[in-house]
């Protein structure tokens, strides 16, 4: 077994969504056989006395990297970097067989890895749940290049100056990996793309796939199939592998054949589907009734179950609606909680949001005044109803494709709605906190969309790398279809190109900063609603 030290410091966000998850890392530096590669120059004596020790080799910085116009090149084995050029005498890197490792300089000579920035790694297996990892790319031969980031701020946080150095150095961290040069054969570059990279080249363990979630599991399974070119009838699907640059749709689903699978996939799908049946087992919230149906459930953890039932009844008059709960003979009128607008009048739903407790909830759902749909929850501790909160959308398997919103861990996926550009629906978050037993809105800056819908260019359309109209560019050719990813719901949209190519567009007002045009002549098939 190989040497492995786990180094989790500093978040570094990347902005992708869709197609597979990006994660951090975790970097595996064998301690007692590193070696230093400073970014300067270092005095002759300094060099002479590590070698002769065995302990570090320190190597100058034109031994393995190159002076560049705009910066200087970093080579390690088949791994290339370009680092900026306001990056010089700023770094240092650490290596070791397995990879390297970045560091900022002025906390670095602090000692204790201090400055960590980011690494990269090569090797052979898959860890889907260390901290900080994702596979910058793989080989068909099962070699993976992987890139460790840190998960918590790793730099001399005293010093103001340094700190505000190493802020600014991480940001530039995504510019530089993203342009990473791997020199490797049957290479490919869009691990990023894929829930599961290697789930074509690398038989999977049961233990690999404990900690991913339903939804992730349901998008790994499908992709086995994405990969040969099958169709979806699931709306959701469709859209979600049109929107990844290697999918190819090449015939619908009941004329698939599978044996195209190789076998290392045929045994993946058996072991994904046994993971999916042992989620739901450890996972059976939340449950769907039907209204008008009485039922039993131990909701508040007392060791007694309740009597519930759900009705919905038209009022005749201004209020519109009736929506009574009643639990144990007790009638709760619900709209006097929440402004039932047009109930649901099917079906409701116990959920269980925080799944350590021993309470449950019962969710209730409501179209809104024009689709803009809702689920309120209401919590009973044996004597009173108590309104929870409410989440946008119905956030439940039945209601939502397929995607379920609940993590299990106080956490739920809902649904906000942007007009960026164009009106669409996006992934929103809610915290459930337990101390206050109310669910709270939480805004990360990064919202999934709901649905990827291809939008054909009129122009040529440049994208910046990063959420900076200083930062580099990558242009995508007009005639080609792109899709929006992802957004931070205020003027930035992550688009990736059916090409591969991504970046990010600045949206102000009608018009797309990028090129100075509106918004309906730079893409086809915008949607606006009302």
């Amino acid at each position: 077994m190989k040497n492995k030290v786990w180094l989790m410091t500093a978040t570094l966000l990347l902005f992708t969504a869709g197609c597979g998850k990006t994660d951090l890392t975790e970097s595996k530096i064998n301690g007692d056989e590193q070696k230093t590669i400073e970014s300067r120059e270092m005095e002759e004596t300094t060099e002479k006395d590590e070698n002769a020790s065995g302990e570090k080799k320190t190597v100058t910085e034109n031994e393995n990297t190159e002076s560049q116009e705009n910066g200087e090149s970093y080579t390690w084995k088949d791994v290339t970097l370009q680092f900026p050029e306001n990056w010089k005498d700023r770094y240092v890197i650490e290596e070791d067989e397995n990879g390297f490792t970045v560091f900022q300089r002025a906390s670095y000579e602090k000692g204790n890895g201090m400055g960590y920035l980011f690494g990269i790694l090569k090797d052979t297996e898959w860890y889907p749940d260390a901290a900080g990892v994702s596979i910058l790319g793989y080989t068909d031969d099962g070699v993976l290049y992987e890139l460790a980031v840190p998960t918590d701020v790793s730099c001399d946080v005293e010093n103001e100056t340094v700190l505000n150095e190493y802020q600014k150095m991480m940001q530039q961290s995504d510019a530089i990996v993203k342009n990473v040069k791997i020199d490797a054969g049957n290479l490919h570059m869009d691990a990023d793309q894929y829930i599961i990279p290697v789930s074509m080249i690398m038989t999977l363990k049961t233990d690999q796939l404990v900690n991913m979630s339903d939804n992730d599991l349901w998008l790994a399974r499908n992709e086995i199939y994405a990969r040969h070119g099958r169709g979806f009838s699931n709306e959701y699907l469709q859209s979600y592998f049109d929107s990844c640059s290697w999918y190819e749709k090449s015939g619908e689903p009941d004329t698939f054949d599978e044996s195209v699978l190789n076998q290392t996939e045929k045994d993946n799908l058996k072991v994904i589907q046994e993971a999916e049946t042992a989620y739901a087992d450890e996972h059976p919230y939340p449950k769907e009734y039907k209204t008008g149906q009485k039922i039993v459930a131990d909701i508040n953890g007392d060791g007694r179950e309740e009597e519930i039932r759900y009705d919905v009844k038209e009022s005749g008059d201004y209020a519109g609606y009736f929506c009574v709960l009643t639990i144990d003979g007790t009638a709760y009128e619900l709209c006097e909680c929440a402004a039932m607008v047009t109930p649901e009048t099917e079906c409701f739903y116990i959920t269980d949001i925080a799944e350590y407790d021993n309470s449950l909830e019962i969710a209730v759902l409501d179209d809104g005044p024009s689709a803009d749909y809702v689920t309120y929850f209401y919590r009973y501790d044996g004597n009173t109803l108590e309104f929870v909160g409410e989440v946008g959308g119905f956030p439940f398997k039945e209601q939502n494709d397929g995607i379920n919103g609940f993590t299990g861990q106080n956490g739920i996926f809902g649904t906000i709605r942007t007009d960026i550009l164009e009106t669409a629906y996006l992934d929103g978050y809610w915290w459930y906190d337990s101390g206050a037993r109310k669910l709270e809105y939480m805004d990360d800056g990064v919202h999934k969309y709901q649905y990827f819908t291809p939008h054909k260019l009129y122009v040529d359309l440049p994208l910046w790398k990063s959420m900076d109209q200083t930062s580099d560019q990558v242009t995508v050719s007009a005639g080609q279809n792109v899709f929006f990813i992802s957004s931070d719901a205020k003027e930035w949209i992550y688009v990736r190109a059916k090409d591969g190519t991504e970046g990010y567009i600045h949206v102000d007002g009608e018009n797309v900063s990028n090129v100075g045009r509106p918004g309906t002549e730079v893409f086809s098939e915008l949607n606006y609603f009302d």
